[in-house]
């Protein structure tokens, strides 16, 4: 039999890291892999023209790769600031904007509106 003390410190661990593994949407994170308007199933049939991986420094989708210039959060919108390239050469400076929802999800806008999507969140 465990002893009371061992037993008390062993759930305040546990329930710190219950506690610190918050929805990181919550805190701003935004990084992962996503499905553009569509739930995404993650047994390697996504469609992968829908798939977004955003990382740290860069945002990876079908029509090319941008690479994240500056950010900005206030509350649940985060705006990055990128410059695109295209895979037909074409390179873009633009701003894409999250507003991070609390279902895994959230709203993608590029710049005034031009394209806009619901990015669902792919587990893993």
């Amino acid at each position: 039999m465990r002893h009371p003390v061992s037993l008390v410190l062993a759930l305040g661990a546990v329930a710190l890291v219950i506690a610190d593994v918050a929805p990181a949407q919550e805190q701003g994170n935004i990084e992962g892999t996503y499905l553009q308007n569509q739930a995404c199933r993650g047994d390697g049939r996504d469609p992968e023209f829908l798939r977004v991986k955003i990382t740290g420094n860069e945002i990876v989708h079908s029509g090319g790769v941008c690479s994240i210039d500056n950010r900005q959060q206030d509350g649940k919108k985060i705006s990055l600031r990128v410059t695109c390239k295209f895979k037909s050469g074409t390179v873009l400076s633009d701003t894409i904007s999250f507003t991070l929802r609390d279902d895994k999800t959230m709203d993608m806008t590029q710049q005034h509106g031009s394209y806009t999507a619901v990015l669902n969140r792919c587990p893993g």
